[in-house]
């Protein structure tokens, strides 16, 4: 399968982002999978349309996925890849509160390596 430009764009942030461990796994596989299915989603529309015009009778699926993009947005969020995230990282090693995060991290006494 080719990589497409959100798989890329995505591949190049986990690449950068230094928080990231191996407890992260599986939200990049997920992530990982809504980036191939985003990159996708035009060519499965065309090949759906197309696949019905032939058969007559089967249903074409949704010209827009109003829910891919926004889980994937979810992903990167809880990834530490969005720039809301990053300043809550950011004020988590400056000393502040950090939000939910860090409070999980206080009481469960985890750091991330």
């Amino acid at each position: 399968m080719t990589v497409g430009d959100v798989r890329d764009a995505f591949e190049d942030a986990v690449e950068a982002a230094d928080h990231l461990t191996e407890t992260d796994a599986g939200t990049i596989a997920a992530a990982r999978a809504l980036a191939d299915k985003i990159d996708a989603w035009d060519v499965i529309v065309q090949w759906a349309k197309e696949d019905a015009s032939e058969s007559g009778d089967r249903p074409t699926v949704p010209h827009n996925d109003n829910v891919t993009l926004p889980t994937f947005l979810k992903f990167l969020d809880a990834l530490g890849l969005t720039p809301i995230a990053r300043q809550k990282l950011d004020k988590e090693d400056k000393g502040g509160s950090g939000g939910k995060l860090a409070q999980l991290r206080k009481d469960t006494g985890l750091r991330a390596v």
